[in-house]
Order: structure tokens, then C-alpha cells, then sequence
């Protein structure tokens, strides 16, 4: 019994704390989908490094040895248990800022419950040589399911940050108890000399163990890919991390607990069917609603995950080789991880290895059968390569000519940036794009390169705002959140714009490409940074204007709109100034949230809906929360002032320690 409890408990705290730690350090990046992405690759190498230490001390030492080390290891982790975490701050490098950050934090723990699934099937298989260990293996992917599915649905909605933390280690304390128990109960019974394995076996061979690798390495490129693009197109939040890795998960769990579900013809099919799906998710994505992204993404990484997983089960090697079989699949894991980490940012200014990695997975599958047994069917044999060969050829013929507008393109930790020259109604204007959302319009025309356009056009909210304020005198205003600088255009002599944003490249594009900025008549200040943590950094609550501009792409900052947000903004700006939050989005409906979170700070707002009259100009959402109510009743916001959506009558508040992106989907 003790074998089940101590299995399932490590795999179960292994991913809880995945989730819990990465919502942690999130907002110090700016609540970015890449840090996921390093958080994987740090969790894939601590990983890696379990089953390395899991291999090492099985090979080398005799079964009680290795009972003595792993208990002296797992006594001194308990006094590395994370009951709070700081960011360790690199300089210019927010990737290697995030992975010191989680050595420091959860390191020794999260290393000690890797080895542990590993070490306790090796001894398993000591104890009871003739039941197959490989039982335990699909007992732990549980274990690691009902770990990230606990975070979302028992932990996150009902425990504070801090206090999970707390509670997570307490439950760490009682599985070094727990395997403690276990390893003084095979103390006693493993008195066997060491076991030795046939290093001759054909296990061992580079023919075999490349592509436990490489098998392995495409499941995580699939993990990763597609849970970086859906939370470039929806959100960065835990359920959107967490719904792909389940999947991965359930995978192994279907395919070790019951090989014949892991059929290599359908999911070769399958898979088959899900290249298009994907090319047309990586063109078109932002043109389907939320929940069919999320089918369509969760059925490329499952079908992948199962036709991958699937070859893996059928390879797996004889129990005496298990700890290299698992070390095999850790290694894969972790190349895939730098793949998607570093390597495809390197390599490609788009999100290529998306749909890159189902026809790696395709070409994979049609190579194996030839190299395992000489032998594969006519259809995988020249079909298949035909077949990849066409979607390769139709993906490039289709991605140049969505590239030939573009003027510049490229990708960073924060993302997707281009410049496009656009015609549209026979007038040219550039834009600047964040994955697919444009963050910002200029006309090509000279005569009115200076008139702001889209959401930021006149007759919209933050131009009825900066209007207002703007007769009482110099303006002093700040924007979390530059895109092409376009509310520059509005400054006038003695007015002050200090804009706040995140990504350094969007800065770099501004100046470079847009002339919002240098032509304001304004002093105009960019500073690169996090919004919310930049504002905390003023003293004095002598903003006039503080415009929010972050919410219009698909994937939207929480830690930018929650009850602590408000509360900041709110502190920030004077008696009768304004804080102006952007909140146009394809798929949120955020009007029941700021107004919510404004009722409960006790402000006075206003909601501002300003219609596209012509295929050039968007439909704009802007929301106008003052300490003062009076302000809002002056004529220039009056008289673009909308009547609340009916959607108000179900407010809902986030804060920084929950929100429930189901609450406000359209």
C-alpha cells in the first residue's frame, strides 16, 4: 500500500505546484505567456535531473544504499520547502530571471519528488520481480492529473497565494513521512546484492534509445507549442496551462495503462487530419470563438501526445532497463523544452513550431516502422511523405502572402510583433501587430500622419477624457501600455506623457517605424517595464489622466485589472482625475468586471461605445472611473457617454489571488 500512497502523492505535489508557482512569479513578468513556457523548460530539467540521479545511484549502488541516500536527500529538502518566493532578478534576461527564481524557490523539493517515481518502480520491481512495475507508471501520470486539476477547481478559488504555498509544503512534509515509512519497511526486505544489469542488451543502443528521445521530444514541443499559442490568443492563466498539460498526461495514462487504445493507425490518422486544423489555427485563430480554439488546439496536442506516447509504450525496454528508459524520455523532454524556449524564438519571427510539430510527428511516425522492422504499408510509406510534402509546400505558399505587407517582423520573450503597410478603402496606413491584434494605426498620408486612428480616434473615450482634463489645464498623463504611441498625437505644449510598457521591442517599433511619438508637441517619456509595477513606484497622486491600454489583444494581463490594480490606479491619480481602461476584445466581455470592481471601489464611471462607421476604423470600448462624479458630467464626455450594456447586471470582481476568465466570456 505504501508503494500506491508514496507514488501518487510525489506525482501529485509534483504538478500541483507547477501551476501554484508559476501564478506566483507571474505578474513580476507582466503576465506574459512565455513564462509558462520557461517554467516547463525549468520543470522538464529538473526532471531530467531526477531521473539522471534516479539512473545513477540504481546503477552504482547496492539496493540499501540507495534507500539511505534518497532518504538523507529527501530529510534535507524539507528545509527548502517554498513557504514564500522572491524573484532573483537577472539582468536583461527575464528567461534567466524565472529559472533562478525556481531553483532557488522549489529546486531541492521539486528535484527529490522527480527522482521519486523512478526509484520506487526500480525497487518495485526488487520487491516484486514479477509484476510489471510499468503499472506505477500510469498510477503516477494520475496522480500528476489530479494534481493540476485540484489547483483550478480546489486550491486556487479558496486559498490565497501565500497560504498555498503553506499548504503545499505541509503536504510535501507527509510524503517524506510517507516514503520514509516505505523505505525503512524495504530496508529489511532488500538484503539482495546489487543488481547488475546486461549492458549488452540491445536496450542500451543508440537504434533504441534515440527515439525514446525524439518521441518523447515531440510530445513536449506539442505541449509546448500549443500551450504557448493558446495563451497568446486567449490568456495567460493557470486553466489554459493546465488544460493542455492534463491532456499530456491523460495520454500516458491511456497509453500505459492500456497499450491497445493507443491504436498507431488511428492516431496516425488522426494526426493526420490535425495538420490542416493547425495551419488553419496559426492563419485564422483569432476568427473562432474561445471555446472552438480550445477544442481545436486540444484535439492537435492530444492526437500528437497519443500517436508519440503511444510508439513509446510499444518500445519500452524489459524493468532492469527502466531508470535509462525514463532517463531517455527526461532528455527528449528537456530538448523539447529548449527547443520551444530557445531555439524557435532564435530561429523563427513567428510561432512555426506550432504546426511544425505535428508534421515533425507525421514524418517521425512514417520513419519508425521502416527502421524497427524493414516493413510499413504503402500508404505510410509513400502516402504519408507525399502528403507532408504538400502541406509543407501549401503552409509557405499561404505564410508569404500573409508576410507581404510587412515592413518588419519579429519575435521576443513577450511575443510576436510586425509592422504592416495596409490598404484599406484606397488608404494607406501601417499597423503594428501583436500576434493577430493591431495595437495601432498611422496614416501613410503625410497630410495626416498626425491624426490618431483606431481605438484611439476622436470621439472616443480617452479622447473625450484628454479633452477635459486638457481645459483645466497641462496635462499630466500616463499610459500603461504603447503600442504605435498613438494618444502622443493628442499632447499639447507643457503637457507630460509617460508611457509604461512591457515589451522593449514594442518601444523600439514606435520610434522606429510609427511618428506618433517624435511629433508630439508633448514631453514624451517611454519606459520599459511593468505597468503596474512601475505605477507603484510613483509617489504623489498627481496623475491627471492614467490610461490602461492592455486589454485588447486575446490574451489580456490579469494582474492589470483585479482589485488590487483598481486600488493602485485609484491612489495614483488626483481628486478630479481620470483612470481610462481600454477594454475592446474579440472574445471578453469585460464591461461586467470594470464595472464591478468600480462599484465596489466606489467610483464614479462612465462607459464610452464608440461604432465603426467604415471597415477602416474598429468599434472602440473605453470605461472612465473618476474619484470625482462631476468630471464625468463635463460636455466633451457627456455627449460621447453610452448607456451601460445589460451585461452589468452580473458584476464580477477578480483579484490577485483569483479570477475566473470563464466569468466574462462573451
Amino acid at each position: 500500500m505504501l508503494y500506491f500512497v508514496t507514488i501518487f502523492l510525489s506525482a501529485f505535489l509534483l504538478f500541483l505546484v507547477q501551476p501554484m508557482i508559476a501564478k506566483v512569479i507571474l505578474p513580476d513578468f507582466g503576465g506574459g505567456a512565455s513564462v509558462w513556457t520557461i517554467c516547463m523548460l525549468f520543470f522538464q530539467a529538473l526532471l531530467l535531473g531526477g531521473y539522471l540521479y534516479a539512473h545513477g545511484i540504481i546503477k552504482w549502488l547496492r539496493p540499501r544504499n540507495q534507500l539511505i541516500v534518497h532518504a538523507c536527500l529527501m530529510l534535507l529538502a524539507i528545509t527548502f520547502t517554498p513557504i514564500a518566493v522572491d524573484t532573483i532578478a537577472v539582468e536583461s534576461s527575464p528567461q534567466m530571471t524565472i529559472l533562478v527564481t525556481l531553483l532557488i524557490s522549489i529546486g531541492l523539493p521539486y528535484f527529490v519528488l522527480s527522482a521519486n517515481a523512478p526509484l520506487i518502480q526500480q525497487w518495485f520491481s526488487y520487491d516484486k520481480p514479477k509484476i510489471s512495475p510499468y503499472k506505477l507508471y500510469a498510477l503516477s501520470n494520475t496522480g500528476s492529473l489530479m494534481g493540476l486539476i485540484a489547483y483550478p477547481f480546489l486550491v486556487e478559488p479558496f486559498i490565497t497565494l501565500q497560504s498555498q504555498l503553506m499548504v503545499w509544503s505541509a503536504a510535501y512534509w507527509c510524503f517524506v513521512g510517507c516514503s520514509i515509512a516505505l523505505i525503512a519497511t524495504l530496508f529489511v526486505r532488500l538484503q539482495a546484492p546489487k543488481i547488475v544489469s546486461d549492458d549488452s542488451q540491445e536496450a542500451e543502443r543508440p537504434t533504441v534509445v534515440l527515439p525514446w528521445i525524439g518521441l518523447s521530444a515531440l510530445g513536449v514541443i506539442a505541449l509546448l507549442a500549443v500551450t504557448s499559442s493558446m495563451t497568446q490568443n486567449i490568456s495567460a492563466i493557470p486553466f489554459l496551462w493546465l488544460l493542455p498539460l492534463s491532456l499530456y498526461l491523460i495520454s500516458f495514462i491511456i497509453c500505459f495503462g492500456n497499450e491497445r487504445l493507443a491504436n498507431r493507425r488511428l492516431w496516425l490518422g488522426v494526426t493526420a487530419a490535425s495538420l490542416p486544423i493547425g495551419m488553419l489555427l496559426f492563419f485564422f485563430a483569432s476568427m473562432f470563438d474561445i471555446v472552438v480554439q480550445l477544442f481545436l488546439y486540444s484535439l492537435i496536442l492530444f492526437s500528437v501526445c497519443m500517436a508519440c506516447h503511444g510508439e513509446l509504450v510499444r518500445m519500452k525496454p524489459a524493468s532492469t532497463h527502466l531508470t535509462l528508459y525514463y532517463l531517455a524520455m527526461s532528455v527528449g523532454g528537456v530538448i523539447g523544452g529548449l527547443f520551444v524556449s530557445f531555439i524557435a524564438p532564435w530561429l523563427f519571427n513567428q510561432f512555426i513550431e506550432f504546426p511544425l510539430v505535428i508534421w515533425l510527428t507525421l514524418l517521425m511516425l512514417a520513419v519508425l516502422p521502416i527502421s524497427r522492422n524493414g516493413k510499413s504499408r504503402f500508404l505510410i510509406r509513400f502516402g504519408l511523405p507525399i502528403y507532408l510534402a504538400a502541406s509543407a509546400l501549401g503552409f509557405m505558399l499561404t505564410n508569404n502572402l500573409f508576410q507581404q505587407y510587412d515592413v518588419a517582423a519579429e519575435r521576443n520573450f513577450y511575443g510576436q510583433l510586425a509592422v504592416k503597410d495596409v490598404t484599406v478603402n484606397g488608404l494607406n496606413e501601417r499597423r503594428l501587430v501583436d500576434g493577430t491584434t493591431s495595437h495601432g494605426t498611422q496614416s501613410l498620408d503625410l497630410a495626416k500622419n498626425n491624426e490618431p486612428l483606431s481605438y484611439y480616434r476622436r470621439g472616443t473615450g480617452v479622447e473625450a477624457a484628454i479633452s477635459t482634463l486638457q481645459q483645466q489645464g497641462p496635462l499630466n498623463a500616463v499610459v500603461i501600455g504603447l503600442g504605435a504611441g498613438t494618444l502622443a498625437a493628442y499632447g499639447l505644449p507643457l503637457d507630460s506623457f509617460k508611457f509604461l510598457e512591457l515589451n522593449p521591442l514594442v518601444k523600439d517599433y514606435a520610434y522606429r517605424y510609427f511618428t506618433y511619438l517624435e511629433n508630439s508637441k508633448a514631453d514624451v517619456n517611454v519606459e520599459v517595464g511593468d505597468g503596474r509595477q512601475l505605477l507603484a513606484g510613483y509617489t504623489g497622486g498627481d496623475i491627471d489622466l492614467l490610461v490602461v491600454d492592455a486589454f485588447s489583444s486575446d490574451a489580456i494581463p490579469i494582474h492589470l485589472i483585479t482589485r488590487e490594480a483598481i486600488a493602485l490606479y485609484v491612489n495614483s491619480i488626483q481628486d478630479d482625475g481620470i483612470v481610462a481602461l481600454h477594454i475592446s476584445n474579440s472574445h471578453l466581455d469585460l464591461v461586467p468586471l470594470v464595472f464591478g470592481l468600480a462599484e465596489e471601489a466606489n467610483l464614479a464611471s462612465s462607459f464610452v461605445l464608440t461604432k465603426a462607421t467604415s471597415p477602416a476604423e474598429n468599434t472602440a470600448q473605453w470605461v472612465l472611473l473618476t474619484k470625482n462624479p462631476n468630471i464625468l458630467q463635463q460636455p466633451a464626455i457627456k455627449k460621447v457617454t453610452s448607456s451601460w450594456p445589460s451585461s452589468i447586471s452580473k458584476p464580477v470582481i477578480w483579484t490577485d489571488d483569483y479570477s475566473n476568465l470563464l466569468s466574462v466570456l462573451k
